[in-house]
């Protein structure tokens, strides 16, 4: 089993979990309240949540989270792309119309879809040593932050 994460390149129980805490959020707001979709199908709606706690997470004096969310904005993961017929990543941008939060949920949700759907894997996904590690840290640090500023989606993530 181990072999299998050999290419990761950070702590396999770190990514294991990353993927439990990000899936129980996803779960949680759709149950809480923060849901769009049909009959086809529902996906969380992380742009309503982020707005709606936005005031509350920006008030947060915890430097852990702090850091967390200035390392997402400030060095930000790099999405995957295609250029041509070759995988890449780009820099993604910061959007200054989006609410902070807003903004640092966006990039958590890169983090996950990089590592979810094998962007990490490449060994040149990215250029600095320990640098996933650490998005994936302040992934965590946000997600966990921002799991307790609505009573809904908290009773449900926690449960």
């Amino acid at each position: 089993m181990q072999d299998m994460f050999r290419h990761l390149h950070f702590d396999p129980e770190l990514a294991v979990e990353f993927l439990a805490v990000f899936s129980r959020m996803e779960y949680a707001l759709k149950v809480g309240g923060f849901a769009v979709g049909n009959d086809k199908g529902v996906d969380p709606n992380w742009d309503a949540f982020a707005n709606s706690v936005n005031a509350a997470f920006m008030a947060i004096a915890d430097a852990d989270v702090v850091e967390a969310q200035n390392y997402l904005l400030h060095s930000p993961p790099r999405k995957h792309v295609l250029l041509g017929d070759q995988l890449g990543f780009a820099d993604q941008k910061i959007d200054p119309k989006q609410a902070p939060t807003q903004q640092g949920i966006r990039m958590v949700r890169t983090v996950r879809n990089n590592l979810f759907h094998g962007g990490k894997y490449l060994p040149d996904g990215e250029q600095e040593p320990g640098r996933n590690e650490k998005l994936v840290q302040a992934s965590l640090h946000v997600l966990r932050a921002c799991a307790v500023l609505d009573h809904r989606v908290q009773l449900n993530f926690e449960h």
